[in-house]
């Protein structure tokens, strides 16, 4: 239920009430007429205050349509039915929270917002506060992009001064479909962001990063392919490593898994068992 829409028909209920009652009786009904306006243009200007203490006191699920997309992603295929609810709802709410933008692009598809969604609400499931502090603006090109940080092409930049992550539309699409071939670009910018609001957790995953060699291996992503395809030289390690862990637990488990059991303990996730 979207709480604005029900305090715009109580409103109207109850203006058309005061309006009869005036009609009927003659003496304008003041208090029906007056206090619903009103209650209705204070719930207009404080909508998206209303809408988020509503749905985080009652999370909605997903529509239907939308829910199998959620099946791309691992951690949400590995959950029981109670935690496969859990994801939903954070998904929803993240995806509220987040202001979508396109430069060039009339509209973000529902499709794509949802997969931004549940990349960071993979990233940050371990955690009762699954919202990334400052990081709630996501931009989309319809190609490869400069920016001032960056002045070369490239496809996916996380920007904390302005609290923002900017992917190229079919990069980031790519590598959420297909993330076997393309390093998942959702884990790998919204890990970035978590370890900028929170910096302990890049400090404890510093001890378990993976090789470029490593990655490779696990993966099949060579450094230069990586460099590639985000179109920058300076990686990540902790991002990688942690897109990794993500997209592609079981192989991780199976040769590192020390490592894997170390930073499984860092974030407490239910993942596949590994045959």
């Amino acid at each position: 239920m979207d709480p604005v829409r029900a305090i715009y028909l109580a409103a109207l209920c109850l203006i058309l009430l005061g309006a009869v009652l005036t009609w009927q009786t003659g003496d304008v009904q003041s208090e029906l007429l007056l206090l619903p306006l009103i209650a209705a243009a204070g719930a207009y200007t404080l909508a998206p205050q209303l809408r988020w203490w509503y749905w985080k006191k009652n999370p909605p699920d997903l529509p239907v349509e939308l829910a199998p997309l959620l099946d791309r992603f691992p951690l949400y295929r590995a959950l029981d039915l109670e935690g496969k609810r859990d994801f939903r709802r954070r998904t929803f709410l993240i995806r509220e929270a987040t202001d979508f933008q396109g430069m060039a692009i009339e509209t973000i598809p529902a499709d794509v917002r949802l997969m931004v969604a549940a990349s960071a609400a993979t990233v940050t499931f371990y955690r009762e506060e699954f919202l990334v502090p400052a990081f709630e603006n996501v931009i989309f090109y319809p190609h490869l992009f400069p920016t001032p940080e960056h002045e070369v092409l490239h496809a996916s930049e996380m920007y904390p001064e302005d609290g923002v992550i900017i992917w190229t539309l079919t990069y980031f699409v790519r590598s959420v479909v297909e993330p076997d071939k393309y390093l998942q670009l959702g884990f790998y910018e919204y890990g970035r962001a978590l370890f900028h609001a929170d910096p302990a957790v890049r400090r404890a995953l510093e001890d378990h990063l993976l090789s470029p060699d490593e990655v490779y291996r696990l993966t099949g992503f060579s450094e230069t392919a990586l460099q590639g395809f985000i179109g920058l030289e300076d990686l990540d390690p902790a991002a990688i490593t942690l897109t990794v862990f993500h997209s592609h637990a079981p192989t991780f488990a199976a040769h590192h898994p020390e490592r894997f059991a170390a930073i499984l303990a860092l974030f407490p996730l239910r993942l596949p068992a590994v045959g």
